[in-house]
C-alpha cells in the first residue's frame, strides 16, 4: 500500500482531506450556533436549543467555547504543549463550575445534548407544538 500512496501528490491528499473536514462540520452544534450569530433570528432553524434558549444565551455560550477552544489551540502550539493534557482536564470544571453561575440548568442542558438525545415523548411533544393551529386557538368573541 506504501509505494501505491507515494504516486498520490501531496495537494490531492491536502484536498480531500480538507473536504472530509468541511463536509463533517455540517452536523457539529457549535459550527452551527457560529453561523447563527451571523444570521437573523428570523432566519434561526426551529431545533430545540434556538427554541428553548434565549439568543443572547447562545451566543454568550458559543463564544465561551470558541475562547475555550483557543485557549486549548495555543497551548498546543507552544512550548507549554505538556501541560495540554492538565489544560484539558480543567475544562471540565469550567463547565461543571463557572457555567452554572451564567446559565440555568435547563439552558446548560439543551445547549450540551445532542438532537439524538431526545427521547420519543420530547419529539411528539415538539410535532404537537408544532402543529397547533393559531385559528383554532383563538378565542372568538360571540
Amino acid at each position: 500500500m506504501g509505494p501505491v500512496l507515494k504516486e498520490i501528490p501531496i495537494a490531492v491528499l491536502f484536498g480531500v482531506f480538507l473536504y472530509m473536514g468541511i463536509a463533517s462540520m455540517s452536523g457539529i452544534q457549535m459550527f452551527e450556533r457560529i453561523e447563527l450569530m451571523f444570521m437573523p433570528v428570523k432566519h434561526h432553524p426551529g431545533v430545540g436549543y434556538v427554541r428553548r434558549v434565549r439568543t443572547f444565551k447562545m451566543h454568550i455560550f458559543t463564544v465561551i467555547q470558541i475562547l475555550c477552544l483557543g485557549v486549548l489551540w495555543a497551548v498546543k502550539s507552544t512550548p507549554a504543549a505538556l501541560a495540554f493534557p492538565f489544560v484539558l482536564i480543567l475544562m471540565v470544571p469550567i463547565r461543571l463550575k463557572v457555567l452554572k453561575y451564567l446559565f440555568t440548568k435547563e439552558e446548560l442542558h439543551e445547549l450540551d445534548r445532542d438532537e439524538e438525545d431526545t427521547n420519543e415523548a420530547e419529539r411528539q411533544e415538539e410535532e404537537d407544538e408544532d402543529e397547533k393551529d393559531f385559528y383554532a386557538q383563538a378565542v372568538m368573541p360571540c
